[in-house]
């Protein structure tokens, strides 16, 4: 169950997300970022109601055929998977820290003060966490043993 879990996480996230960040693209190619926060609550929502009935009705579709995985192996690719996906998330995060001070140190603005600023700064933020937990999934797949 955990492995068709990983699969229907990894499979929700790629699409949902990627649908979210060609909205936010347009929108700021259009010069309008009113009503993201909408779009973004209904990307989360419709990634876990998505994830949510998939997992329930396959794993009531198939609970005859379910069969357990060997917690050690299983245990070891999660923690591998995710310690790999921490370390992305705070590379990203030093590498914005970074070029803020760069910014600051060469007197440019990034006028994140401003709305659409800070709409962008969110979504940066937000495409960093997405990127850490869809590394996350794909690596726990990777990793997981064969049968």
């Amino acid at each position: 169950m955990r492995k068709t879990h990983l699969w229907i996480s990894l499979i929700v996230g790629v699409l949902v997300w990627s649908a979210y960040f060609a909205h936010f693209i347009q929108s700021l190619r259009g010069a309008t970022t009113g009503g993201l926060v909408w779009w973004f609550l209904g990307a989360l929502a419709v990634t876990v109601l998505a994830e949510t009935v998939a997992t329930g009705l396959i794993g009531w579709l198939f609970r005859r055929r379910a069969r357990a995985l060997d917690e050690g192996p299983t245990l070891q690719a999660a923690l591998k998977a995710g310690h790999v996906a921490l370390m992305l998330l705070i590379l990203l995060v030093l590498v914005a820290a970074a070029v803020l001070a760069l910014a600051s140190q060469f007197g440019w603005s990034l006028d994140l003060a401003g709305p659409r600023g800070q709409v962008i700064a969110a979504n940066a933020l937000l495409a960093m966490v997405v990127a850490a937990e869809l590394l996350r999934a794909a690596l726990t797949l990777a990793l997981l043993p064969r049968r």
